[in-house]
C-alpha cells in the first residue's frame, strides 16, 4: 500500500500545479474583464460594437472553460487525497495499550489538511466566508424566518455573494453535462456569432491575385429561462445545527435541483418556456418557431441524424461496426473535439457486455474510464434517457447563457403540519446547438428513437380546470354525484362542508379527500356543498368543480 501511496502522491503533485496556473489564469480575468468594460464604453461605431462583442465572446468561452477545468481538477485532486487518506488509515497499526495511549495524546496533535474542500473552499476559505457579516446575517434571517412560523409567508432573501460562486460550481458538479456545454454569463437578451462552413482556399498562380473568400456567419439570439422550484428543510436543521450544515444543506440540495432541470433541458429542451435541447433540433423536420432570424439557413435533419438500428441480436464487430459508423454521422467542425454520448445506465452496461463479446481488454478500460468501447467519446449516464438509445455528439456546441441574480425565498406555511421550511430557488438559462450536424440520435434496438421527455408540469402558472359537478337524490340520507368535463379515466376525489372548498391547480389533496366515482351516491347532509377534484398520477389536483347536494330521504 505504500507504494501506491507514493505513486497516488506523484501523481497529485502535477495536478495541484495545474490547479494552482488555472487559479492564477482564473485571478487574471478580473483585470481583462475591467478592460473590456472600458473598450465597451468607448466603442462608438457599429464596426467598434461589433469587435468588441466578438472580443466579449471570446473572453466568456474562455473563463467558462477555466472555471469548467478548476472544478475538472480539484474533483481529480479531491479524489486522489481521498484515496491517499483511506490507504493510509488502513495501515496505521492497532490501538496500543492504556499507557502508550496516553503518553501519544501528550504528543503535539497533527496539522489538519488545510487543502480539504467543503464546496470547493479550503477550511480556511470556509471559515472566513461564514464568519462575514453578510452571511451570518442571511442564515440568522432563515431562522428568524423560521421561528416566526405563520408570521412570515414568502418573504425574498439576497443569496450573499460569496455563495453566488458556490452555489454555480456545484450546479456545474452536480450536473452532468453542464461542464461539456459551452456557457457564457451575460444580462438580458444576447446573441452570439457562430462561424458557418469554412470556404475552400483557392489555387493560383505564385504572383497571381487572391480570390475573395467569404466566411459567413450567423447568431444565436439567447433569452433567459426561469427555471426553480421550492423544497423543504427540516425545521430541526434550521434551528439546531450549526451555520455550517445549515448553509451545506441549503446550497446542495438547490444545486442539485438547477442541475437536474438543466441536464434534461441540454437533451430534451423543447424552447417552449425552456431551451432548446440538441435531440429536439435534430428532430425538427421543418424550421421551428425558435429559429432564429439571423441563425443561418435552417437544415432538416431528422432522417440523416435520427437513426434506427436493427442490431439488437448482433454483438462483436457485427455490433460494433454499424454503430461506430451510425455515431460517425455527428461532424466534429468547429467543436472542441470532445465526444460525449448520453444513455442510461441500462444501455451502458448492455455496451459494456457487447464489447466483453468483442474484445474484454477494451471492455475493461471502457468501464473504467466511462469511455464509449471502440468508437471513444465520455459515456454520460442519464436516468431519463430510454433504453438502448444513445445521444450525443460534440456538446461544446451546445452553446449556453447564464443570467445573473439568482434568489432565496422561503416560506413556513407550504409544509407547515410536517415541521419544514420551504425554500424556492430561482436561476435564469437559455441553451440551444449552435450547430445541429455536431449531434447523432441512434436507437439499436429497432425501435424509434424517442425525440422528446416529460418535464416537470408547470402547475404554478397555469389555471385549473373546470368540473361541471350536478346531484340527484339518492337513497336515504344520500345524493347521487355525476361529474362533467373529466378527462377520461381520471381519478376523482370529493369532500363536503358548509362551502365549496378552495382548490389551486397543482395542489396535493389531504387525506380528508375521498375517492368519488361519478354517478355514485354518498351519504351527505341538507345544505352541506359538495367540492370534487381531479387529480393526476402525482396526486396533484388539475380541474375543480362544485355543487350544493341533494339528499334522498
Amino acid at each position: 500500500m505504500a507504494l501506491k501511496v507514493l505513486m497516488l502522491r506523484s501523481k497529485l503533485t502535477p495536478l495541484q500545479q495545474q490547479l494552482t496556473q488555472l487559479t492564477q489564469a482564473r485571478d487574471a480575468f478580473a483585470q481583462r474583464e475591467a478592460e473590456l468594460e472600458a473598450d465597451i464604453a468607448a466603442a462608438q461605431t457599429d464596426e467598434e460594437r461589433s469587435v468588441v462583442e466578438e472580443a466579449v465572446t471570446a473572453f466568456e468561452t474562455e473563463r467558462s472553460a477555466n472555471q469548467a477545468e478548476i472544478t475538472r481538477v480539484q474533483g481529480l485532486i479531491d479524489a486522489m487525497e481521498e484515496e491517499i487518506r483511506s490507504l493510509e488509515q488502513a495501515q496505521t497499526p492497532p490501538a496500543a495499550p492504556a499507557a502508550e495511549q496516553t503518553e501519544r495524546r501528550m504528543s503535539p496533535m497533527p496539522i489538519e489538511n488545510t487543502e480539504r474542500r467543503w464546496l470547493g473552499l479550503t477550511y480556511a476559505e470556509r471559515d472566513a466566508l461564514l464568519t462575514r457579516d453578510d452571511v451570518r446575517d442571511f442564515l440568522q434571517q432563515v431562522r428568524s424566518m423560521r421561528a416566526a412560523g405563520g408570521s412570515v409567508n414568502g418573504a425574498a432573501l439576497g443569496i450573499p455573494d460569496g455563495f453566488m460562486p458556490i452555489l454555480r460550481d456545484l450546479t456545474y458538479q452536480e450536473s452532468r453535462l453542464l461542464r461539456y456545454i459551452t456557457m457564457q454569463h451575460f444580462a438580458g437578451t444576447t446573441r452570439q456569432n457562430i462561424a458557418g462552413v469554412a470556404p475552400e482556399g483557392i489555387w493560383t498562380e505564385m504572383d497571381g491575385a487572391l480570390n475573395e473568400l467569404e466566411l459567413d456567419f450567423h447568431q444565436l439570439t439567447m433569452d433567459g429561462w426561469m427555471v426553480g422550484g421550492y423544497m423543504a428543510i427540516a425545521n430541526s436543521v434550521l434551528a439546531d445545527d450549526s451555520d455550517l450544515q445549515l448553509a451545506t444543506t441549503i446550497l446542495t440540495s438547490l444545486a442539485a435541483s438547477i442541475a437536474k432541470a438543466l441536464d434534461k433541458a441540454i437533451v430534451y429542451g423543447t424552447g417552449g418556456r425552456m431551451p432548446v435541447g440538441f435531440v429536439t433540433r435534430l428532430a425538427a423536420s421543418s424550421q421551428p418557431t425558435w429559429w432564429g432570424t439571423n441563425q443561418g439557413s435552417f437544415t432538416d435533419l431528422h432522417t440523416s441524424h435520427v437513426l434506427k438500428l436493427d442490431l439488437g441480436q448482433s454483438s462483436g464487430t457485427n455490433f460494433f461496426a454499424k454503430l461506430v459508423t451510425s455515431l460517425g454521422v455527428a461532424k466534429p467542425n468547429f467543436s472542441d473535439g470532445r465526444a460525449v454520448w448520453c444513455m442510461n445506465r441500462k444501455t451502458h452496461i448492455d455496451l459494456m457486455s457487447r464489447a466483453l463479446g468483442f474484445d474484454s481488454a477494451a471492455a475493461i478500460v471502457a468501464g473504467i474510464n466511462g469511455t464509449m468501447p471502440v468508437v471513444g467519446g465520455e459515456i454520460v449516464e442519464l436516468d431519463f434517457m430510454p433504453d438502448y438509445e444513445i445521444a450525443g455528439g460534440f456538446l461544446s456546441l451546445q452553446r449556453g447563457v447564464e443570467r445573473e441574480g439568482v434568489t432565496l425565498e422561503t416560506s413556513t406555511q407550504v409544509r407547515w403540519l410536517q415541521n419544514q421550511t420551504c425554500y424556492k430557488v430561482l436561476a435564469r438559462y437559455d441553451m440551444k446547438p449552435a450547430i445541429g450536424e455536431a449531434f447523432v440520435l441512434v436507437n439499436y434496438n429497432n425501435v424509434e428513437p424517442t425525440t422528446t421527455a416529460t418535464f416537470g408540469k408547470d402547475y404554478a402558472n397555469a389555471d385549473i380546470g373546470t368540473l361541471i359537478v350536478t346531484t340527484a337524490a339518492g337513497g336515504s340520507g344520500k345524493t347521487t354525484v355525476t361529474v362533467a368535463g373529466a378527462d377520461s379515466g381520471a381519478a376523482l376525489k370529493y369532500r363536503l362542508g358548509g362551502m365549496a372548498c378552495a382548490v389551486t391547480n397543482g395542489e396535493k389533496l389531504g387525506s380528508d379527500w375521498k375517492d368519488l366515482t361519478s354517478g355514485a351516491a354518498v351519504a351527505a347532509a341538507a345544505g352541506q356543498t359538495i367540492t370534487v377534484a381531479e387529480v393526476d398520477g402525482a396526486g396533484k389536483a388539475t380541474k375543480v368543480g362544485s355543487s350544493g347536494v341533494t339528499v334522498g330521504s
